[in-house]
């Protein structure tokens, strides 16, 4: 008789406690679970609007357009064992500020690391193209076209 009292009790703490606790906490993390996705896609989001406003802003005047240009497409090859480095800038027209080119060859891995350090917004450079071209040494050269943009006057 004691055991069913017991079991009656401990059912009923079950049911009446712990489930509800469960659910409880269920409800909580998926509420944080929401939470956290809501504010990485926000964070994102942000993310390429202030990318989109800062890439390829260049500073204003010709001369001083490809300048910044020239020197955006040297600090990409900066510190990287790339050989026959060719960089062009020149001043853009309209909208453009600055057009250039750089060509490099050597490994893969260098080589990527280039066009990734181009890529990012904070280069200061908007790709237009890139091409990738195995040489016959075995090495990778990277041909890019880029250019920058006309800041606010």
């Amino acid at each position: 008789m004691a055991a069913a009292v017991l079991l009656a009790v401990a059912l009923g703490l079950h049911l009446g406690v712990a489930l509800p606790a469960r659910r409880q906490r269920d409800e909580a993390r998926d509420g944080f679970a929401r939470g956290r996705e809501e504010r990485e896609r926000l964070r994102a989001q942000a993310t390429r609007v202030e990318r989109r406003a800062a890439a390829g802003r260049a500073p204003a005047g010709d001369a001083a357009a490809a300048r910044a240009l020239r020197l955006s497409l040297l600090r990409a090859t900066e510190g990287l064992a790339l050989g026959a480095v060719r960089i062009s800038a020149e001043a853009g027209r309209g909208g453009v500020a600055a057009r250039g080119r750089l060509v490099a060859e050597g490994r893969q891995a260098d080589v990527l690391r280039a066009a990734g350090r181009l890529a990012d917004p904070s280069s200061g450079v908007l790709l237009e193209r890139v091409a990738l071209v195995e040489t016959p040494g075995g090495e990778v050269r990277i041909e890019v076209e880029a250019f920058s943009t006309r800041g606010d006057s």
